[in-house]
């Protein structure tokens, strides 16, 4: 139902007083009253789409398969969809355009069964969701989650080489709709913490601007929590989706059990991201050494890598507070490393607090954070989704 639709139709409810009669009817319309105020609500304030998860991935472990993630929707009536756990995998066994679609669903509890005259009556609605793989898209209202046009039932299903033009016997995500606010990914951000040689208590110069960084995350569609340092001796425990690290000096090397928990980690899809404070050599020189131990070989970010367009459009990695300086990465192994200190603009630390693009620098800083941030969250997503098939 558009828009246009819900604000046409009229909104009445029940005055109640001692002498009124409640019957089935009346009760219905108490009830629709606020009903309607909600679907309005999020039709107009959210718009019809995804507001969280309802991610569409290809299967690592069963052939031809694509798992559909839990997740949460609102269709064009302004019904709220829920997609909970487990995940939800088809196998794409027909041939042709294939929609993968969710829906509301609205059913009678077999279990609220009472007896009415000679027939039975069911007084409990279960509001549930209809997830499906068809060759037609449904005729009342639903989310696309995904397409997929297939040449053979025995072609194998791929992610898309391209995403933005997907080919045959490749998942379209084009199509799918986003809702008000989005949930743009979400989880912890934490410190690597490590002993400098100098200076044992300066081994967080960019605490504040990561902490700033978290805060601008929550103001635009992340859900995010800083957690601080990390024990990497410590199996357990909540793992964040970026593990950030940042110094202007040189460190001591990480103990064997701190490396190995540290490796671990890595192993678990999380994502390292340092930076060399104020551009320092000896750091930098450090960390290149910690990322070769870790496994990682890093390489010059350049036009087409992920991390430029995973949530703001980049060309080339912007200025941190320095103006010169590199950004490289292995995102195999999850190690990405940056001399722009971006950290420090963060938190307002720039190597020229009173040029005149000061602020945009600060801004574009923040953005490219934040697309850190958003790659990390859906690589470990999607790693996670596709082992669940």
């Amino acid at each position: 139902m558009a828009l246009e639709d819900l604000i046409a139709s009229p909104i009445t409810g029940i005055r109640p007083f001692n002498e009124l009669p409640i019957d089935a009817e009346i009760w219905r319309e108490a009830h629709e009253q606020h009903a309607l105020h909600r679907r309005l609500h999020n039709v107009a304030s959210h718009r019809p789409g995804i507001v969280y998860g309802l991610e569409v991935v290809v299967s690592q472990t069963k052939e031809r398969t694509v798992v559909v993630a839990p997740g949460v929707a609102v269709d064009s009536d302004g019904n709220v969809v829920v997609l909970g756990d487990p995940p939800v995998a088809f196998t794409m066994e027909e041939k042709g355009q294939i929609y993968i679609t969710l829906s509301f669903l609205r059913a009678t509890d077999r279990k609220s069964a009472i007896t009415v005259g000679t027939g039975q009556q069911h007084y409990r609605i279960v509001e549930g969701r209809d997830v499906r793989a068809t060759k037609e898209l449904p005729t009342t209202p639903y989310i696309e989650l995904a397409r997929i046009w297939r040449t053979g039932i025995e072609k194998p299903v791929k992610d898309a080489a391209n995403p933005f033009d997907p080919g045959n016997d490749e998942l379209n995500l084009l199509n799918r709709p986003i809702a008000f606010p989005h949930c743009y990914g979400e989880g912890a951000i934490g410190e690597l913490s490590y002993v400098p040689t100098a200076n044992p208590t300066a081994w967080k110069p960019n605490r504040a601007g990561l902490w700033h960084l978290v805060r601008e995350g929550n103001g635009r569609g992340f859900h995010l929590d800083f957690i601080g340092p990390m024990n990497l001796r410590q199996t357990s425990g909540r793992d964040p989706i970026v593990l950030y690290v940042a110094g202007s000096e040189a460190f001591q090397p990480l103990a064997d059990a701190e490396l190995k928990g540290l490796q671990d980690y890595l192993g678990r899809g999380g994502m390292l991201f340092g930076e060399a404070s104020h551009g320092s050599e000896a750091f930098a020189k450090g960390f290149e050494e910690l990322a070769g131990r870790l496994g990682a070989k890093l390489e010059k970010v350049a036009r087409g890598n992920p991390l430029l367009t995973a949530h703001h459009v980049f060309s080339v990695p912007p200025m941190g507070s320095q103006e010169k300086g590199a950004l490289t990465a292995d995102l195999d192994t999850g190690v990405i490393f940056s001399t722009y200190d971006y950290g420090g603009a963060w938190q307002g630390d720039l190597a020229k607090p009173d040029a005149p693009d000061a602020r945009e620098r600060i801004r574009q800083a923040q953005e490219f954070g934040l697309n850190i941030i958003a790659y990390a969250a859906h690589r470990l997503r999607t790693r996670e989704l596709r082992n669940l098939g």
